[in-house]
């Protein structure tokens, strides 16, 4: 009896780490308000670019998170959960749109602050899949050489140039061309990919701090598991 119950108990899947549960849940929060702000633009220091990228600091430490301590699954997993919440945000936002109103409700004001929100989902989607794909796809084979953090600055900035690239270049065209002017686009595509990269080059100090924390967490998470087996 001793024996079928000791294989009943490993059989069951390990629950699912709630540190994991947060991360992704503030991930796939801070790309919804992405979508938000890019309908508006911004000037840093005298450079035009979209509001959105006022979230990336976040985005960016929580995705080199991911995919170093939890792996390429869930990194993907992460991707695939924010997709869908920015695809049902956009459906919502129209259908709230078409709906009929009260007669004395006018709804300008909201269709010029959001009412593009599904064009630049769209470009979100697309650029987000092909991006982070990239993204995920050089740290993944980048990783396959070391199991622990050794070279973790240079996955996370070296990857992300390639995602940027991909990611800023389809977003912009998709989400600003034949809104903006098209002498515009190439300064904010350039200006987006550098803002960012930039970003991570100062804050991959604390990137790594943060995956080194997480990571301990998770190692002592663990082993109480497995201590309680």
């Amino acid at each position: 009896m001793e024996n079928r119950n000791e294989a009943l108990t490993s059989r069951i899947p390990k629950p699912t780490s709630s540190i994991l549960v947060y991360l992704i849940a503030i991930y796939a929060a801070c790309l919804l308000i992405a979508n938000i702000l890019a309908n508006h633009m911004i000037v840093i220091i005298n450079w035009t670019t979209s509001a959105g990228i006022l979230t990336f600091p976040l985005t960016y430490i929580l995705a080199s998170v991911i995919s170093e301590v939890y792996g390429y699954r869930w990194a993907r997993n992460a991707a695939w959960l924010s997709l869908a919440l920015n695809a049902l945000l956009a459906l919502l936002v129209q259908l709230s749109i078409f709906m009929p109103g009260p007669i004395w409700y006018d709804n300008t004001y909201f269709i010029g602050a959001i009412g593009g929100t599904w064009r630049v989902v769209l470009a979100s989607l697309t650029a987000f899949t092909l991006g982070k794909f990239v993204n995920d796809k050089m740290f993944a084979k980048m990783k396959l050489k070391h199991t622990d953090l050794k070279g973790f600055t240079f996955r996370a900035i070296f990857s992300s140039l390639g995602g940027h690239i991909v990611d800023t270049t389809i977003f912009t065209l998709i989400a600003f061309a034949f809104v903006l002017p098209w002498e515009a686009l190439p300064e904010m595509i350039i200006v987006g990919v550098l803002l960012k990269l930039g970003y991570e080059l100062v804050a991959s100090p604390l990137t790594l701090q943060v995956a080194k924390w997480v990571s301990r967490r998770e190692k002592m998470y663990e082993s109480s598991y497995h201590g309680q087996q």
